[in-house]
């Protein structure tokens, strides 16, 4: 049974799976405009952040950034609901992801 905690209990202690973190440290604001989608990152915590954007279950961009700091990412709008995800990874394993889906 200690084993099968184990790997819980690490993930919460980093800071996956609490609500309060992934709402304070990450805003996301996704829209689409002129054939592209515009996904706006706001992070206001102080910290080396690993950013990492995925559309429609692809890697957007990759990238480092040190916070706090605001971010647009363009990419190209496809046809029908588009879904937009942010995770970034920050110091001591802190993970904060949010998700958008952005129709037409």
């Amino acid at each position: 049974m200690r084993r099968r905690c184990l790997p819980l209990l690490v993930l919460l202690l980093a800071g996956c799976g609490t609500a309060g973190a992934a709402a304070d440290c990450l805003t996301l604001d996704a829209r689409a405009a002129h054939g592209e989608i515009e996904a706006s990152i706001t992070v206001t915590e102080p910290a080396d952040w690993t950013v990492v954007v995925v559309h429609d279950g692809h890697v957007a961009w990759r990238g480092k950034r040190h916070g706090p700091f605001a971010y647009t990412h363009r990419m190209r709008d496809y046809k029908g609901a588009d879904h937009v995800m942010v995770h970034i990874t920050g110091p001591g394993g802190k993970v904060c992801t949010k998700t958008d889906l952005v129709s037409d």
